[in-house]
């Protein structure tokens, strides 16, 4: 068996807050006509560039037609090679390994008649907890609006919220207040996510101030991006559990062994698939640390891959992030994943479990704009240019 033909679509999909996200969804094809399905997720990040779409295509035939899929230890070594670690938190070269990644383990998934779960080493659950995520806040207009999404939310059957703090103390407290004279006792908050935009004195006298309004179970991203100092005063003073998303396996060893989190935050849209996010729950495990799954909000079928990481990870002690497809108002996927009170469940049947609409997809890729716009704060924030934060200025 040998891959024949390899093609990248660029679709884009609007959020229901009302942004738009851009991904590439990767077909790979053998000579012999079998075919797996792959994902780069949302693209729409800091740092501002995107693909160009037929130059990756190029190289990645160049690398990887005539090669046996089954080898994907191989395969993935020479991406790494040609697609290193970046060092920072939306890793373009993350995300081509990422899409190749899926593409292969579904591919082989499909051939063999098993689900990608079985390729990882089997099943020790059948599902995680998930959290829907309520987006930053930057002025206090915002507060009601999100409070209606979990009433919304909560009708759908998610009891489980992540929320994003740090730039307006005033709008977190009206927010974090309401939410518990509200729903207390219906739906709980995971995290306080600050995505490392705070430096940690100032994060200690945040989690201090909202500690007293509602109940959380962890914090996380407390500290400016590789400020492993700030990070390991910030977890000692802390009496909550620190998490923090995982760059790469060297950055994963580096907050574990300076005493920085007691857990990884490991994302296979960051580290560059489901084998490498096998080796930091592996690494994980060794330190005795807990693990989450965290997310940039994927389409289907990059949940789908995140459903069977969860159904083989050894160690998994927290709810995972993965919410996309109850984020996005149209995809490329037959039949969605399946969420149950607040669960994802984990895919059954060959590959992925997904199946891809092929004419939809074309369609999509054809409609598809790759634009960022100028809107920073909504950039970094994941909320549209009409907040009323934004209108203000």
């Amino acid at each position: 068996m040998k891959i024949d033909r390899i093609e990248l679509f660029p679709v884009a999909t609007q959020r229901q807050t009302g942004i738009a996200n851009q991904h590439v969804i990767v077909r790979l094809e053998t000579a012999d006509g079998a075919v797996g399905w792959g994902e780069m997720s949302d693209l729409s990040h800091v740092p501002m560039y995107q693909f160009d779409i037929p130059e990756l295509e190029k190289m990645l035939q160049q690398m990887l037609l005539g090669k046996d899929p089954r080898n994907i230890a191989k395969l993935m070594d020479d991406l790494i090679r040609f697609f290193p670690d970046e060092g920072h938190m939306y890793s373009r070269s993350g995300l081509v390994r990422q899409g190749v990644d899926l593409a292969l383990h579904d591919l082989l998934g499909r051939v063999d008649g098993l689900p990608v779960y079985a390729l990882l080493g089997g099943k020790l659950r059948d599902r995680t907890r998930v959290c829907y995520p309520i987006f930053r806040m930057r002025s206090v207009e915002e507060v009601q609006p999100n409070l209606q999404r979990i009433e919304d939310k909560l009708a759908e059957g998610f009891d489980l919220i992540r929320v994003y703090v740090g730039v307006n103390a005033e709008a977190d407290a009206q927010f974090l207040a309401a939410f518990t004279d509200r729903f207390a006792g219906r739906v709980q908050i995971k995290s306080l996510d600050f995505s490392n935009l705070v430096k940690w004195r100032e994060s200690s006298k945040l989690i201090e101030r909202y500690s007293d309004l509602c109940d959380f179970m962890l914090i996380e991203s407390p500290v400016p991006r590789n400020d492993f100092d700030g990070l390991a005063n910030f977890r000692n003073f802390s009496r909550w559990p620190v998490s923090e998303h995982v760059l790469h396996i060297h950055h994963g060893w580096a907050l574990l062994s300076q005493g920085c989190v007691d857990i990884l935050n490991v994302s296979p849209y960051l580290l560059g698939g489901l084998q490498a996010s096998l080796r930091l729950i592996a690494l994980a495990e060794a330190a005795h640390a807990s693990v989450l799954i965290g997310t940039t909000q994927e389409l289907n079928l990059g949940t789908a891959g995140v459903g069977h990481l969860v159904a083989a990870a050894r160690v998994l002690d927290y709810p995972s992030d993965s919410t996309g497809p109850h984020l996005y108002t149209s995809d490329v996927v037959k039949a969605p994943v399946q969420y149950i009170n607040s669960h994802l469940i984990v895919p059954e049947g060959p590959g992925l479990g997904v199946e891809v609409d092929e004419a939809r997809l074309r369609e999509m890729s054809k409609e598809a704009r790759w634009t960022f716009g100028l809107d920073l704060a909504g950039v970094l924030d994941r909320t549209p240019a009409n907040r009323p934060s934004a209108e203000k200025k």
